[in-house]
């Protein structure tokens, strides 16, 4: 099966496509050329139809992973023109080259929390698909659009979509950013604490393009726990969302993602825990510190 890859040179995709390439051809497509020099690159943007179609011509599937974020100091114009006039380009060209099944990789951005301007607190928790969507930054809105524009293009065209919202992806090498932030549990409140390492993400991804038939359907991808080391959810949850209704009793680690869709439908299971993941990242950075000293002695 050929798969192309948009947001080929991203972490998401550098996990992705040596895994996907294990099964299928896979191409990556993206302006900036790939770390992965031995998987077929077409460069272009992602708001060029004409290169979208010839990259996507004979493809099986497409994974729509390209997307700025506007928290990372782009203009807000650049964010919409490349997220949601970006993903129209894609659903056009996969159209047009008659591609079968499509992902987006879309984010619980579209909740409207993390990135408020105000301060908003969720209508329930734990959070699942039905949760109104209320973003108010540009990165959460374009999604928000991106999602919409998939729900019409599957209702309206022969092809299948997925939007799969991630938490936020954690890859090997962020240890020491979430080591930080755990210091202080009010630094990723917004977010819920919910996290996904890039293994899982990966893995979601894999359970989606082996699903059957959908026409359109959404699904949060998040771990099972929170990334916090300290406090427990319950406390947590009392101590920043204190009028927040709770649909049912929550564990001390307990996501406040309800992923329990993605489960049934897809056979998703996350597999990394956080307070393990560190534990790992901690080792390995302590292990790269003592040989790197012996270098230096020797």
């Amino acid at each position: 099966m050929k798969i192309v890859i948009t947001g080929g040179s991203g972490k998401l995709a550098e996990y992705l496509a040596p895994t996907l390439a294990k099964e299928h051809a896979i191409l990556l497509y993206d302006k900036q050329q790939p770390q992965h020099d031995k998987f077929s690159w077409v460069q272009g943007q992602i708001t060029n139809r004409a290169k979208l179609s010839e990259a996507f011509r004979g493809a099986d599937t497409v994974i729509h992973l390209a997307a700025l974020r506007s928290r990372y100091n782009y203009l807000p114009m650049k964010v919409m023109e490349t997220n949601a006039l970006g993903t129209f380009c894609v659903l056009e060209a996969a159209c047009r080259e008659g591609v079968k099944k499509l992902l987006f990789s879309s984010s619980d951005a579209v909740l409207g929390l993390a990135q408020s301007t105000n301060e908003l607190a969720p209508d329930y928790l734990p959070i699942d698909e039905k949760h109104p969507l209320k973003p108010q930054d540009p990165y959460g809105i374009s999604k928000m659009l991106g999602e919409e524009m998939c729900c019409c293009y599957a209702e309206g065209r022969d092809i299948d979509i997925m939007a799969l919202r991630f938490s936020n992806i954690f890859c090997p090498g962020d240890e020491q950013i979430y080591l930080t932030d755990t210091k202080d549990p009010s630094v990723r409140h917004k977010s819920l604490w919910a996290w996904i390492h890039v293994k899982d993400a990966v893995h979601a991804i894999l359970c989606a393009l082996v699903s059957g038939p959908q026409g359109y359907d959404v699904f949060h991808i998040a771990a099972e726990d929170v990334c916090v080391l300290s406090m427990n959810v319950p406390k947590l949850v009392a101590t920043y969302f204190p009028k927040t209704l709770l649909r049912k009793s929550l564990s001390s680690k307990e996501s406040l993602i309800d992923c329990s869709k993605a489960k049934d439908r897809l056979d998703f299971q996350p597999r990394m825990r956080f307070d393990e993941t560190m534990a790992m990242g901690r080792s390995e950075l302590s292990s790269k510190n003592h040989r790197a000293i012996k270098a230096m002695k020797s």
